[in-house]
């Protein structure tokens, strides 16, 4: 008997017009269906044909997706269908064909919709609302779109009957990167939409609009992950961007788009993308642009043109997201800018979703977010017009700051148009016309951007830069000004870059300098630190010269300096200082590997297996880089975890299980990532090449203990465990794709950076931290099966399967806790052989000992002297106390050199981790009249030595985040 055919996702409608649309549906196996559907005509059928989906884990041969296009359908007429299989009518539905030429457009936008739990909500929107079509703005999976399961889970499944009733266009965002959004929808949506060939970028006229829907990931993706990643673009990626730059060009400036009253251009990426901005953004203010929809932060942002030619003409709206309920809006105060880099964003908040309302006249985009009732409220709304801005500046005033051409603008604005109006003062300065944008104070200037009826009292700072008289005039004031000679020097963008490794003693300060005078001039720049003149330089300049003024220092102390150059403001730097110990955690494994317990956490025995316990942001493990631990082919991880908590709402997510790479994401920058996310779901993955490859499936088991497994096979793929359950599954890679092993980067339980790699200090900005327990760590050098990982599971005390690719394999109940460090025999000052023939011996009077010491813990020194480096002529034990003291020396012999040997132990155990650190000695020594001062404080002075056992340094910048940096993801 032949089995029920079914549809297992679907229908659902592409590419609405007046006269046509898309069906589109999925099934499991392939079959001969037929639509039947109202026509001008009667009823027609047409015959389905199909495509083979690329295959995933519950179907092999890749499912099977049926287009079916309907066609010769009465404009703006409600238009039935059914979907049949021999005389099984497997589904149908209904929808509206739009108007012919419609004189009104009623859309609905949404983006980043992922794990879609505002489904419910969106839906009764969608049903009030009734839509012409719906947009979506890209991230349909919460994962990157590998994943079959997740299209149909978070979207076709959620929201099922508005699907079958109302059309959708959709571009990628960097989660569809995978192969099932071209199925599913780009491959579609080419059949009947005019796009380029791959269907991911396309066009449309419909009413008084003309559409353009862009793929912003060949530089919002790819090329963000070559650079996060420290690679080249391919020669490949390069040419299809230009590809797609041309495309979109060649639309907007098309007999289409310039007839039409709007041009609105969708795109994943929003206006603070870097990439975007480099790419798409001057091509759509080039072009006419009026609008610009983006999604990707999941925070609602508002923006303008920085161009003041532009201005308002091109408003740019990046959504927030569609998963959960969000309400928030900040609207620019004056005060201090809402994106430090991005002067001309005027609104930041939350929305779920936005309604596009567009006649001839104007454009209305109002942005709601889902209340916690589950109504909706208003966020934000967008109104554009056709009609020319109607701001009037009135009560204008002048007034001169100081001699420097400095003048402050004041005027009343008040937006008397229907539309928003960006705020620009024309001010006129000896007859030349100047127009400014930008509002408040120099260091927080900022667009304005008046709504409808608004009125607001505007500053803004001009400067005459010319020498003499000048004439200013702007809203009918006038000011007579005398620009005097100009200082010579002015300064800005001071920059400080501490050194690392071996110049972790130096800093190295930069500002750059502008010759404000018309003449040549040869002057002085001042370095500073702690306000005390350090060094100068010399340098000439031409005549309105601008240079970049850099010094370099070397410290002999560490801690923490402040550092000017010229007349800027002073900035902190910190100079690494001090050794410590770092309870080191052995190898069971037979590689030797070692494993660096930062923080205090606390180690005990419980249930006859140790718990090692991160309750604060500084406790982690650390598996130190090794060539063995390096993977061509696969690997698997392994964590016994408890996750206490999720991320609260101030926190950073992405809480890292295990974790190899330069962050958790925004690029190819993890080998292995293991992570929780805020909402508690497991998120797995591994890159190559460019591509950063991850999956999502899986709960965390709050509050309970669980062994989490990810294991990655390039010609299986990856699958990940949750006590032994199958959570997720991803599918193989090509076979010559190469892995990005990051092997100089540790291994990391409990912690990792997160976010965009800022490429000055080349980190991302932030870190994230799992509060959690761990009882074991295991890394093989393979991918495991499932019978593989339940062996491990239910043997958790063996090596178990596989126990030749075990490369790490953590034990908790090994712990070093001691260490040493020896200097290097120092001389007081320059050796000279005259010393040694004269027999001119130093006198070593006292040591200066500052640490940290803990009552748990402990540090003894062995002060010893010599006159060849080799032979101990003298020595001296003392024990370091907590804090700064000092020892006399002068029972020791005049000698040639000094050395000193330590040693330190730490105290690991269930009242926590107490480690001792010694931040510096500095022995004064005497030689007749002369004296020297010996330190052992830097990071290099300390490397000079020998260290033993679990001596070392603390981890430099691990819990700082750069205030200075911007993430526009993060903040």
């Amino acid at each position: 008997m032949e089995q029920q055919m079914k549809i297992s996702n679907g229908p659902y409608l592409l590419g609405l017009a007046a006269t046509h649309v898309l069906l589109a549906w999925e099934t499991e196996r392939p079959g001969n269906y037929t639509v039947y559907y109202d026509s001008k005509i009667g009823e027609r059928k047409v015959s389905a044909v199909f495509e083979r989906e690329p295959s995933y884990r519950e179907n092999a041969d890749g499912g099977c997706l049926y287009t079916a296009k309907l066609t010769d359908l009465s404009p703006e007429t409600k238009v039935s269908y059914r979907i049949c299989y021999q005389e099984q009518i497997l589904s149908q539905g209904s929808f509206c064909s739009l108007a012919d030429s419609p004189q009104a457009l009623h859309i609905i936008t949404l983006s980043d919709s992922h794990l879609f739990n505002a489904a419910s909500q969106f839906a009764d929107a969608v049903r009030r609302e009734k839509p012409d079509f719906i947009i979506h703005g890209g991230d349909i999976p919460p994962g990157t779109g590998y994943q079959h399961e997740h299209y149909a889970r978070h979207w076709f499944q959620k929201i099922p009957d508005i699907l079958r009733e109302v059309p959708v266009c959709y571009i990628p965002g960097n989660h569809d990167d995978g192969p099932f959004f071209d199925s599913f929808f780009a491959r579609p949506q080419s059949k009947i939409l005019h796009a380029m060939p791959d269907g991911r970028v396309f066009s449309f006229a419909v009413g008084p609009a003309f559409f353009l829907f862009a793929d912003s990931n060949p530089w919002g993706l790819l090329e963000m992950n070559a650079v996060n990643s420290g690679v080249q673009l391919p020669e490949k990626e390069h040419r299809h961007i230009a590809e797609i730059l041309a495309w979109i060009e060649d639309e907007l400036q098309s007999s289409q788009a310039r007839n039409a009253k709007w041009r609105i251009l969708v795109a994943h990426h929003p206006y603070t993308d870097a990439f975007n901005n480099k790419y798409l953004v001057p091509l759509a203010e080039r072009c006419g642009v009026e609008l610009v929809i983006g999604g990707h932060l999941h925070y609602y942002v508002k923006a303008i043109s920085s161009d003041p030619a532009i201005g308002a003409k091109t408003v740019y709206v990046c959504q927030g997201s569609a998963q959960d309920p969000e309400v928030q809006l900040t609207r620019s105060d004056g005060e201090r800018r809402l994106l430090e880099d991005f002067p001309e964003v005027t609104a930041m908040g939350r929305n779920n979703y936005g309604v596009l309302d567009v006649t001839a006249d104007a454009i209305v985009y109002n942005l709601y977010g889902y209340t916690p009732d589950g109504g909706s409220a208003l966020v934000d709304c967008v109104r554009l017009e056709q009609a020319h801005p109607q701001v009037e500046y009135t009560a204008a005033e002048l007034r001169r700051l100081d001699n420097n051409g400095h003048v402050e603008v004041r005027v009343q604005a008040y937006n008397q148009g229907a539309g928003v109006a960006d705020a620009r003062v024309i001010l006129s300065d000896n007859g030349v016309e100047h127009v400014l944008n930008l509002f408040g104070s120099e260091e927080s200037s900022q667009s304005v951007l008046l709504e409808p009826g608004e009125k607001r009292r505007l500053t803004a700072i001009y400067q005459a830069r010319q020498p003499g008289e000048h004439i200013l005039e702007s809203g009918g004031q006038k000011l007579k000004l005398l620009v005097y000679e100009p200082s010579q020097l002015s300064f800005a963008h001071m920059r400080l870059q501490a050194g690392h490794g071996r110049m972790a003693d130096c800093v190295t300060a930069g500002v750059e300098a502008t010759n404000n005078l018309d003449h040549e001039i040869y002057t002085s720049i001042p370095f500073y630190i702690n306000q005390r003149l350090m060094e100068s330089k010399n340098i000439f300049f031409r005549g309105h010269e601008k240079k970049y003024i850099e010094f370099r220092y070397k410290f002999d102390q560490g801690g923490c300096y402040q550092i000017s150059l010229a007349d800027r403001l002073p900035k902190e730097v910190r100079i690494e200082k001090g050794i410590r110990i770092i309870p080191r955690v052995l190898d069971k494994s037979g590689c030797g590997h070692i494993a660096l317990m930062h923080g205090t956490p606390k180690v005990l025995e419980r249930g006859g297996h140790m718990e090692v316990c991160l309750e604060h942001y500084g406790d982690y493990i650390e598996v130190l880089p090794a060539p063995d631990l390096l993977a061509e082919q696969g690997f698997t991880g392994m964590v016994w975890a408890k996750v206490e908590r999720l991320a609260h709402e101030n926190e950073m997510g992405h809480n890292p299980l295990m974790v190899r790479g330069k962050s958790v994401g925004w690029g190819a920058t993890y080998f292995m990532r293991m992570v929780v996310e805020r909402a508690g779901g497991l998120k797995w993955g591994t890159c190559h090449g460019i591509t950063e490859y991850s999956w999502q499936g899986g709960e965390a088991k709050v509050g309970q203990w669980a062994q989490y497994t990810m294991t990655f096979d390039k010609s299986c793929g990856g699958d990940s465990y949750c006590d032994g359950n199958h959570v997720a599954h991803v599918a193989a890679i090509p076979v010559e794709a190469e892995l990005r092993q990051w092997g100089d980067e540790p291994i990391f339980i409990g912690y990792s950076y997160i976010g965009h790699v800022i490429k000055e200090i080349n980190r991302p900005k932030y870190f994230t931290h799992l509060p959690g327990r761990i009882s074991q760590v295991r890394f093989y050098r393979r991918g495991f099966s499932a019978e593989e990982n339940k062996g491990v599971l239910d043997a958790p005390l063996e090596a178990g399967p596989q126990d030749k690719q075990l490369a790490l394999w953590l034990d908790f109940r090994n712990i070093l806790k001691v260490g040493t460090h020896t200097t290097e025999w120092r001389h007081p000052a320059i050796y000279a052989p005259a010393f040694k023939t004269e027999k001119k011996y130093w006198q070593f009077k006292q040591l200066k000992a500052s640490a940290n010491v803990p009552l748990q813990a402990g540090i003894k020194a062995v002060v010893e002297v010599s006159d060849d480096g080799v032979t101990v002529k003298g020595a001296l034990q003392i024990a370091v106390q907590d804090g700064t003291h000092y020892m006399d020396l002068s029972s020791l012999p005049e000698a040639q050199y000094l050395r000193i040997r330590t040693e330190m132990f730490a105290e690991v155990g269930a009242e926590g981790t107490f480690v001792p650190e010694l931040q510096e000695y500095q022995v004064i020594a005497t030689n007749g009249n002369d004296f020297a001062d010996m330190f052992w404080s830097t990071r290099p002075q300390w490397e000079k030595g020998i260290f033993t056992g679990a001596a070392g340094f603390a981890p430099a910048d691990r819990l700082r985040d750069f205030p200075e940096y911007t993430d526009v993801i993060h903040g």
